[in-house]
């Protein structure tokens, strides 16, 4: 079977694949074999700020396709709240525990589908902070086959496989059982996507090729059955995702502890170096901060937590993560102004996120928002 791949910088190109047929002799996700080709599908992973927390143990949130340098194409549900993404890390890995560092990118944007609510429009995109290590799927906005139902479709992902584990990109054939005007449903042929794996790719073989026509969404607690979101109809969306990362984005500098980051001021995101946010303050004023943690700035190297002040990563190093001096010169060029002197600690959409994946399945919850209607949603694959 063949996978679309880009090549070189001269926009999509159709890579020749071997004639033999789509058949269910792959085993399922669930409980199913590793996934050895699909390096453009990868995992997404919260990044815990604080020193003695690995990365390489974060367990996985969702499911992605890279389909541009900086864009990965996945459910709106894993980025739900924009300001989610600015802890989350793309692992480029068959195995998100034996990644390396070139194989994590920070995400340092979110973008939901403008449309989206619980179970429509469920489509969404990351942009990372550089390019990634691999090249992306060449997708193309092609429409659903018109004889789509009946038809063999392979998912992949990083999610639950039948002994509790995730990590491991897996992939495996469902079948098509409906199609609707948004959306496409699939059973297990025997593979079916679980937790951890929305969001991730849904293809279709068409004139010879596996092209990606779905995004994971979410589906019944036995993994039987699942519902994907179709990206034909959503291709304006995709793509204007990939026309503005194409037009380059604002260089991020590296995160220096060496800086006072006090004294970076910021209006946006944007204007802070990788890893770190524009966190707002006391006095209504703004400055970067390390993402998920409030206004601060890094003290004395660190091996743990001493008293109120967390230890947490900087670069290699380990610093305490220290409050800015409450009274400061205000007029001054670039001054930090009161900005209280309270614990500083995780923001409550990095709360949510480490509180939601020890959850299994539920009825609905999300890594990014705490909203009472979560309980009213459909069970989203992406908590595991």
């Amino acid at each position: 079977m063949g996978l679309l791949l880009a090549a070189g910088a001269c926009g999509p190109s159709v890579v020749p694949i071997s004639p033999e047929p789509l058949t269910p002799a792959r085993r399922a996700v669930v409980g199913g074999a590793p996934e050895p080709g699909f390096p453009s599908v990868a995992a997404i992973v919260p990044v815990s700020p604080f020193c003695g927390e690995p990365d390489e143990a974060a367990r996985v949130l969702c499911t992605g396709t890279l389909v541009a340098p900086r864009v990965v194409l996945t459910a709106a549900h894993c980025v739900e709240n924009a300001e989610a993404p600015r802890v989350f890390s793309v692992v480029f890995a068959a195995e998100t525990a034996r990644a390396s560092a070139a194989e994590r990118v920070r995400v340092v944007e979110g973008r939901l589908h403008p449309a989206w609510r619980p179970g429509v429009n469920d489509v969404g995109v990351l942009i990372l902070a550089s390019d990634a290590p691999v090249a992306p799927l060449a997708w193309e906005a092609r429409a659903f086959p018109s004889d789509g139902v009946g038809r063999l479709a392979r998912v992949v992902g990083f999610g639950v496989d039948g002994a509790g584990g995730a990590g491991l990109r897996r992939g495996g054939l469902s079948r098509v059982t409906s199609v609707e005007a948004g959306m496409f449903s699939i059973e297990a042929a025997p593979a079916m996507s679980c937790g951890g794996d929305s969001g991730g790719p849904v293809f279709i073989e068409q004139d010879g090729y596996e092209r990606l026509v779905g995004v994971t969404s979410f589906g019944d607690l036995n993994c039987a059955t699942g519902t994907n979101t179709r990206v034909d109809v959503h291709a304006d969306f995709i793509q204007a995702a990939m026309d503005d990362a194409s037009r380059g984005a604002r260089v991020r500098t590296p995160m220096d502890p060496a800086v006072d980051a006090c004294e970076q001021q910021c209006q946006a995101h944007a204007d802070c170096p990788v890893s770190m946010s524009c966190a707002a303050r006391e006095d209504g004023t703004r400055s970067c901060a390390v993402a998920g943690l409030e206004a601060g700035h890094f003290g004395p190297s660190c091996t743990n937590a001493q008293g109120e002040h967390p230890c947490v990563k900087a670069g290699s190093a380990c610093r305490l993560w220290l409050p800015c001096p409450k009274q400061r010169d205000a007029t001054a060029q670039g001054g930090c102004a009161a900005a209280g002197g309270g614990n500083p600690s995780l923001l409550p959409l990095v709360l949510l996120a480490w509180a939601w994946k020890r959850v299994r399945r539920p009825m609905g919850g999300s890594s990014a928002s705490a909203s009472p209607s979560l309980l009213a949603r459909p069970p989203l694959w992406h908590v595991v």
